[in-house]
């Protein structure tokens, strides 16, 4: 590592996101218990099947790895926080399931090297410089495309405040950034990705995104 690298401070972005999210890890599966039915529809869009080869970006404590394994894809699943990750190790033992750690802006694959990355509940964790760096990324070493599960909040006025409100009391700062700035969708295409398949697991909450690069039929 060169002098300078080693002096250098360190990502405001990354420190915040591993503090915030070993403090989380204990809790983390709580929440995630009850919103199986969304994990599900992330991995039916992914194509989850045997002998594909599938990234779980941002991989948390593994959950959505752990269902891309069980439907017999191979899985490598990514995460910045070593709490996290540990956890996810965890869970998936006996499935054919890889963690390592990584920060998803520069991942060490090669391009093309699955065949889709799913990326759960992760872009509203972001700055919006990062969702885009991330999005550019998971496109890159992916052949067919990216899976982005993410909220969804109501269009709708006061419904739209209570449920932003309500994910802003356990989420990181970040979320209302993402709400504001339009979502998913809108990180989507700032990335120079275009949708091409899109469910709503439960409209005013959830979307799942299918997308590539510069196509696309689906708003």
């Amino acid at each position: 590592m060169p002098a300078d690298a080693a002096m250098s401070p360190p990502d405001p972005y990354v420190a915040f996101t591993r503090r915030f999210f070993a403090r989380w890890s204990p809790l983390y599966d709580a929440f995630a218990a009850p919103i199986g039915f969304a994990y599900a529809a992330a991995a039916r869009l992914a194509g989850a099947t045997p002998g594909r080869r599938l990234l779980d970006l941002c991989t948390g404590t593994g959950e959505i790895a752990r269902r891309l394994a069980r439907h017999g894809a191979e899985v490598t699943a990514v995460d910045l926080t070593p709490a996290m990750l540990l956890r996810a190790r965890r869970k998936s033992a006996g499935l054919p399931v890889r963690p390592l750690l990584m920060d998803a802006r520069r991942l060490a694959f090669a391009d093309g090297e699955f065949d889709v990355t799913v990326l759960s509940f992760a872009l509203h964790d972001m700055p919006a410089a990062v969702r885009v760096a991330v999005l550019r990324e998971a496109a890159r070493v992916s052949r067919e495309g990216v899976v982005v599960l993410d909220y969804e909040p109501p269009a709708r006025e006061p419904w739209r405040r209570a449920v932003v409100a309500m994910l802003a009391s356990f989420e990181t700062p970040y979320l209302l950034g993402f709400v504001r700035q339009g979502g998913a969708a809108a990180a989507i295409a700032a990335a120079g990705l275009a949708v091409t398949a899109l469910d709503r697991p439960l409209a005013g909450f959830f979307a799942v995104r299918r997308a590539a690069v510069a196509r696309s039929l689906v708003s």
